[in-house]
């Protein structure tokens, strides 16, 4: 293998020139970094970061020892370490004991031979803790098990057990069910034990245990059904036992299946007639990372417990004795409409409820159905959080008057929505559907990369980072676009939504409120034509001269050309977001980076949800609207691409995975801006504003007219199109 000085050769710079481009190291100019990395690849150099950890003293990996990764437990927790902890610097070294104590004893003497920084455990030793102190003194160690045998530099981590056992026992007892087998890891184990005490405090009689270690449970479940008397359920506590049992009576027994609970992590989705007492142990991973790397990295001393509440069983949809099961909803295309769509089926299997859904192409026809008499076909409506203040009073029910525990639905949401949602003048009129609120997205792997990092750097003697401001927003787009920067390696450094009365304001009056701009003035009459609304045109004039220069109509259109790879940023609903990945041109997963809006001023979007006037059955649309809100259904319809309101989505690990930018957008949430509602104006529309603003902005943009012009003549539009008041004039 090539050495340093090969390298150094073959690019013609100094030693310390090369260690440092490799170790990430020094203020080395793009030249340089290219002509290393160009030599590095000609003579085969590869990095070892092996020896780069040990050349510091460490090896910078953890080692985690697991009964098997075919257990979705464990799986489910080292998909979670691998990731986090290589995100940190740390590799990662799985070992596989098969819950042998031999197996188990001889892997960890090999990972303390690697010099590993740290080690994780599901032990199968009855005194793991001691164990392992006595064989690595010096290493940090979390054992995945609910002991709190207090050792120092030694965590356990754990659900409650017990809980599960008391849980599961009286989930039966409510059932009536009288004979139960369970089928469990030995007795021995701490929290195997404990699960059993908690089962037996509820059901001690005529239950059958049967423990076993997990490279037996092949095997061994054949012996729950040589029971002479069948029994009424089987309670596994991991779901490769319960396959096992499932395979068991297929081959072994004569009598149907009896009903199984098995505890399973938790997950997005999950089949609803399946009885899994949920467990999250995603969750529980990255709280182990993080105490960990606290430990590993600042010297914080290691806690002696992670001990997590057990999620539980699922609460089942209720069926609703309904005299009328049909409803119709209006709505508009988008990713939650096609979310919706795909679980239609569940709803009428669930509830029996069946929904017909009027889907029109964009905001503006569902506006114009509302305006109309049509809309009193519709017992549900999907309108704009905008409309809110026009409309909501007009077309739906209020709250109070259809008989509902709405205060119980409502808690289910995320708090950061307040009455955003819900209320207009402190009147309760409609529920969240698919709130949503702005965020930057951009391509992390270019923001990261050293060489576009010292080219931006030489070129505006700044450093490449995520913009804080749309100044920045437009340096950053500049240098990545391809027309004005030859080297970049994307064509566009943005997109840009432009087309219509929704997409268009969307880009300007983040940038105005940056600047300190309002829409009214004290009074509350427009005011446009501002130089915080002059400053903020231009530099959307700017941000459109670093994109592709295409009118989109729709947001699907403006994410395609990032999520394609062919731009650096842009700036989103979030309700949309999920076409980025969605996408089947999407080409930038593992590349995608997300932060708040340039300026910090995002808007709040996405739609809400009310019962009409004319519904004549407004308990069914109330039971529609419990399917929704239910932990059943309220993930599936998030992780298909729609974007529920619920806590139960947002908390869920899977979708945090899958949609990573959930977590910021909460934080956005409170301060996003949008219900523009003026008393100075006897036929104010929020609406009718936004696509007079949206006309002449797009103008400005476009080059038809200069800002200055654009901004006099929208306001010159609204002075005619709105009535002020008389107390005003």
């Amino acid at each position: 293998m090539p050495t340093i000085k090969d390298i150094a050769r073959e690019a013609g710079v100094s030693h310390g020139t090369v260690s440092n481009v490799i170790n990430g190291r020094g203020n080395v100019s793009v030249e340089k970094i290219q002509l290393v990395w160009q030599a590095a690849e000609k003579l085969g150099y590869k990095v070892n970061s092996k020896a780069q950890s040990l050349r510091q003293g460490q090896d910078r990996s953890i080692a985690v020892l697991l009964p098997s990764i075919e257990d979705r437990r464990w799986a489910a927790m080292y998909e979670v370490f691998q990731n986090e902890f290589i995100r940190h610097g740390y590799s990662v070294q799985l070992y596989s004991t098969r819950s042998m104590e031999t197996t188990e004893k001889e892997l960890l003497a090999a990972a303390l031979a690697e010099r590993v920084s740290a080690v994780i455990s599901r032990s199968c030793l009855l005194d793991a803790a001691a164990y392992y102190r006595a064989e690595a003194p010096e290493l940090p160690i979390v054992l995945l098990s609910r002991e709190s045998r207090a050792l120092e530099n030694v965590m356990y981590a754990a659900f409650d057990p017990e809980r599960m056992g008391t849980d599961i026992a009286w989930h039966l007892r409510r059932k009536g069910l009288r004979r139960i087998g369970i089928f469990t890891e030995p007795a021995a184990f701490p929290d195997t034990a404990l699960f059993l005490n908690g089962f037996r405090t509820v059901c001690a009689d005529e239950t059958s245990v049967l423990d076993c270690p997990n490279h037996q449970v092949d095997l061994r479940a054949f012996e729950l059904f040589e029971e002479d008397e069948p029994f009424d359920a089987i309670v596994c506590t991991d779901q490769r036992r319960e396959s096992t049992v499932r395979a068991a009576c297929a081959y072994a027994s004569r009598r149907p299946l009896p009903l199984i609970v098995s505890a399973a992590p938790r997950s997005a989705v999950t089949d609803p007639l399946a009885l899994a007492y949920e467990l999250d142990y995603k969750r529980l991973a990255h709280r182990i990372v993080k105490a960990l790397l606290a430990r590993l990295e600042t010297r914080s001393p290691l806690p002696p417990t992670l001990f997590m509440e057990n999620n539980g069983f699922r609460n089942q949809v209720p069926v609703p004795q309904l005299t009328e099961s049909n409803l119709r909803m209006l709505t508009m295309a988008s990713p939650s409409t096609t979310a919706l769509k795909r679980l239609l089926p569940h709803l009428e299997k669930s509830t029996g409820i069946h929904l017909e859904l009027t889907v029109l192409p964009s905001l503006r026809d569902v506006y114009e159905v509302i305006q109309s008499s049509g809309s009193g076909r519709y017992d549900l409506i999907r309108m704009d959080v905008a409309w809110m203040d026009e409309l909501a009073k007009k077309l739906f029910r209020p709250l109070h008057q259809i008989p509902f525990d709405w205060d119980g639905l409502l808690a289910q949401t995320l708090p950061e929505f307040g009455d955003s949602y819900t209320s207009v003048n402190g009147e309760r009129i409609c529920v969240p559907y698919d709130p949503s609120t702005q965020l930057m997205f951009y391509r992390r792997d270019l923001f990261c990369d050293p060489t576009y990092k010292r080219m931006y750097f030489e070129a505006y003697r700044r450093e490449l980072e995520v913009p804080k401001s749309f100044e920045d927003y437009n340096r950053i787009a500049g240098f990545f676009t391809r027309s004005l920067n030859p080297a970049s390696p994307v064509q566009y450094g943005t997109t840009v939504a432009i087309g219509n009365v929704v997409v268009s304001p969307s880009e300007f009056l983040p940038r105005l409120f940056e600047q300190g701009g309002k829409l009214f003035n004290t009074k509350g009459r427009i005011t446009v034509d501002t130089p915080e609304a002059l400053t903020a045109l231009k530099n959307y004039r700017e941000t459109y001269a670093c994109s592709d220069r295409t009118v989109h109509d729709i947001w699907k259109n403006v994410l395609e050309g990032f999520a394609d790879g062919s731009a650096a940023m842009t700036v989103v609903f979030i309700n949309y977001a999920s076409h980025i990945l969605n996408s089947k041109m999407s080409s930038i997963a593992g590349k995608l980076g997300f932060a708040p809006v340039p300026g910090g001023k995002p808007l709040s979007g996405g739609g809400v949800v009310g019962i009409t006037r004319s519904c004549a059955h407004p308990e069914t649309a109330c039971a529609f609207l419990s399917w929704l809100y239910s932990n059943q259904t309220a993930p599936a319809f998030t992780l298909l691409g729609g974007l529920s309101p619920c806590r139960s989505a947002y908390s869920n690990r899977d979708i945090k995975e899958r949609y990573p930018w959930l977590s910021a957008a909460r934080r956005s949430f409170p301060s996003a801006q949008r219900r523009s509602g003026s008393a100075y104006y006897s036929n104010f529309s929020e609406l009718q504003m936004e696509n007079i603003l949206a006309a002449y902005v797009q103008r400005a943009v476009l080059g038809v007219c200069t800002p200055e012009e654009a901004l006099a003549q929208a306001q010159a539009e609204m002075d005619a199109h709105f009535t002020a008041n008389s107390e005003f004039l």
